[in-house]
């Protein structure tokens, strides 16, 4: 039994038909002009419902229910403030009692007035996900709604309530995020769409709520006080207080940005400055990058030619950077956590930049009709000094695991085997949580397989399987089975087999469901015919592996002879560098120690003369030459006399035939720099039976 007054459910009933009344009686435009926004909105989706996603539907629920909602919470105590207000403040009700029940009411009829729209979603888009659409838009219309009605109870105009508010909800309807990630309204259709800094969402809508709740303290504070005079110190303090709140919304909007992006430096890699530069493009003249430091004023400034699109490069010397500010920067601020960011773009322009002395690649295959030629015309030399200087003053640097794998690359591309091993151990070695370490897991566990070295094969492969991605992710656990069988760990190899033809599996039904593949393009740049053929190569590996039963495998004896020769020049002022022999090729047709086979490289004397000291006995198809050109000479085309193609290695020794290069002045394919040096750190990754598949 409770104990409950006489009358209480009276008042209570009379309460609420006095809202009713009262707002009916004032203007019934209140009521038909919401449900009007609501039917409109209902129209345009329906005609627009074939390009609807579940993004885009979620959207228009955050946007649209929020300004309905302000435009409603702003006449909420428009009747009390205008006719009648000595009447309910003289009767005994609480105006803030009033003021909820109007809230509750208004945010329960603008939920109701939009459900023809939620069940049409609902029914209509496939994955819209209406439970969490309408926990997100809850908080937006929160906000929206107490700025609107603590402008309107201010100023004793609704309309200019409204207006506030619908001034804000414009705003971030044109600039979204770009302004202020905090305090932005479709932060969850942002997350569903993959827009950056989307990923906090859940604070934004806890930051909305959290100012939805001191614009009602403040709304709260003004109840029933009468309008005070404007006078001059109160429009100055009013005045003072919106530059203030102006400034925060800015600066706590950069400070969101800034943060978000020093925490995912290392996944940014190249594109970092250009994620600094475009965030903080948004604010237009405003110079919020002062708010900073002068350190990151001036690197924003040096980085000013974005040059770099999804981690290629467009071009020799397209960086655009300003090096001169760079190194000022670095001179002046050492201890700058911008400091390694100057010496990354510094080191990226070294990379783009045209070299005094191009290099020309020659690749000569067994069965091709003629070698294939390729320059190089990028200041490599250059570029591995800067990247050197990062890894030693910055050894901490997120981007250090970039500077590895570029120099890597750099030495695949000169042919200097022994740099690109030596880089990508480091790698592994130092940074094996990082992004890099996944294809230089793979690349190192074929090298050490193919150079009889198992344990350390099957480590680098474990290591490289944690941090793969979800789609190359079962080729990491198959180069670890097939390293555990040749080590002899035959439980590890068989617990290796069965995890990569479960991932290969999973990773099959993730691409068919469509989920992380963006732009056509998993994670690692495959596509879905690429990844499936992939999968369906770990599957049938595995299985046949798993069937077979795993058996101990004898570690082959590698027989090792010397190789030797010589290249002989008609033309004085061109200069040997490398010289490789390998058994097969990658993506760029020239040998690497990362495909299947061995593969060997060493530096000629000054008579052409080179001499290969351990090489294992096999049937070698590809001979490569690397020439420095003299300067600015990148227009010239080299023939070849006849090579003795496959080089049969069996013996103790073996002496190829000179090869004699004859160059002419003809134009030739020259390298665009992604192909020289490459600016990704994930090359290419390698199918079942040494098939190479770029990433």
């Amino acid at each position: 039994m409770t104990n409950q007054l006489p009358g209480t459910s009276a008042r209570r009933s009379s309460l609420w038909a006095y809202n009713v009344r009262i707002l009916l009686g004032s203007s019934y435009w209140l009521i038909i002009a919401p449900v009007a926004g609501a039917q409109l909105v209902l129209f345009w989706n329906m005609a627009v419902l074939s390009m609807s996603s579940s993004a885009l539907s979620s959207r228009t629920i955050e946007l649209a229910a929020p300004i309905l909602a302000a435009f409603l919470c702003a006449h909420a105590l428009a009747p009390e403030q205008s006719k009648v207000g000595e009447l309910v403040f003289v009767r005994p009700v609480s105006i803030e009692r009033v003021l909820v029940l109007r809230v509750v009411a208004i945010f329960a009829f603008v939920l109701l007035a939009l459900s023809t729209v939620l069940i049409l979603y609902q029914v209509k888009v496939e994955s819209f996900r209406l439970g969490l659409t309408l926990l997100a838009t809850l908080p937006s219309m929160l906000f929206v709604s107490m700025l609107a009605l603590g402008i309107a109870v201010a100023v004793r105009q609704p309309l200019l309530g409204f207006a506030a508010a619908g001034a804000f909800w414009g705003l971030d309807l044109v600039t979204g995020s770009s302004l202020n990630p905090l305090v932005s309204l479709d932060s969850f259709s942002g997350w569903l769409s993959g827009r950056p800094v989307s990923e906090l969402w859940v604070i934004n809508k806890l930051v909305l709520v959290g100012v939805a709740a001191l614009l009602y303290l403040w709304v709260r504070s003004m109840l029933g006080r009468p309008t005070a005079a404007l006078r001059f110190r109160v429009v100055a303090a009013r005045s003072a207080l919106a530059i203030a709140i102006a400034f925060a919304y800015v600066a706590s909007g950069a400070g969101c940005k800034l943060a978000y992006g020093l925490r995912r430096e290392g996944e940014l890699g190249v594109r970092a400055h250009l994620w600094y530069q475009t965030q903080f493009r948004s604010y237009g003249p405003i110079p919020v990058a002062r708010l900073f430091g002068p350190a990151f004023a001036l690197y924003l400034r040096a980085a000013s030619g974005p040059a770099l699109t999804n981690g290629r490069a467009l071009g020799s010397g397209a960086t655009g950077v300003d090096v001169p500010s760079l190194r000022l920067l670095q001179e002046r601020y050492p201890e700058s956590i911008w400091a390694d960011n100057a010496q990354l773009l510094t080191a990226l322009n070294a990379l783009h930049r045209p070299a005094s002395r191009p290099t020309m690649l020659i690749g000569c295959q067994a069965g091709s009709g003629g070698p294939s030629l390729r320059v190089v015309g990028e200041d490599m030399e250059a570029a591995i000094s800067e990247f050197e200087a990062l890894l030693s003053r910055y050894p901490d640097s997120p981007f250090a695991p970039f500077a590895l794998s570029q120099l890597a690359t750099i030495g695949l591309s000169r042919l200097d085997f022994e740099a690109a091993i030596s880089a990508y151990e480091r790698l592994m070695e130092h940074h094996p949580q990082a992004t890099e370490a996944s294809a230089a897991g793979r690349e190192l566990s074929a090298y050490y397989l193919a150079s009889g070295q198992p344990e350390r094969a099957l480590k680098v492969a474990d290591i490289a399987a944690g941090v793969a991605a979800w789609d190359v992710r079962a080729d990491a656990l198959l180069s670890a089975a097939q390293a555990a069988e040749r080590a002899g760990k035959l439980d590890v190899a068989r617990d290796r087999y069965a995890r990569a033809r479960s991932a290969a599996a999973e990773a099959a039904d993730q691409a068919i469901a469509g989920r992380g593949v963006a732009g056509g393009r998993t994670p690692s740049h495959l596509t879905k015919g690429e990844l499936f053929e992939r999968a369906n190569a770990v599957i049938a590996a595995a299985t046949r592996a798993l069937s077979d039963d795993v058996e101990p495998q004898v570690a082959p004896t590698v027989v090792t002879s010397q190789v030797t020769g010589r290249i002989l020049l008609d033309v004085r002022d061109v200069a040997l560098t490398r010289v490789a022999l390998g058994t097969a090729v990658d993506a760029s047709g020239l040998p690497s120690p990362f495909a299947p086979g061995p593969a060997v490289a060493v530096s000629p004397g000054p008579d052409g003369g080179f001499a290969f000291a351990s090489v294992p006995a096999g049937e070698y198809q590809v001979l490569a030459i690397a020439l420095s050109l003299p300067p600015e000479k990148t227009g010239w085309s080299a023939s070849l006399s006849p090579l003795a193609l496959p080089v049969v290695v069996r013996g103790p020794s073996v002496e190829l035939p000179p090869v004699r290069i004859r160059l002419s002045p003809q134009p030739v394919e020259r390298s665009p720099a992604s192909r020289g040096a490459g600016v990704s750190p994930h090359r290419e990754a390698r199918g079942r039976g040494g098939r190479r598949m770029r990433r």
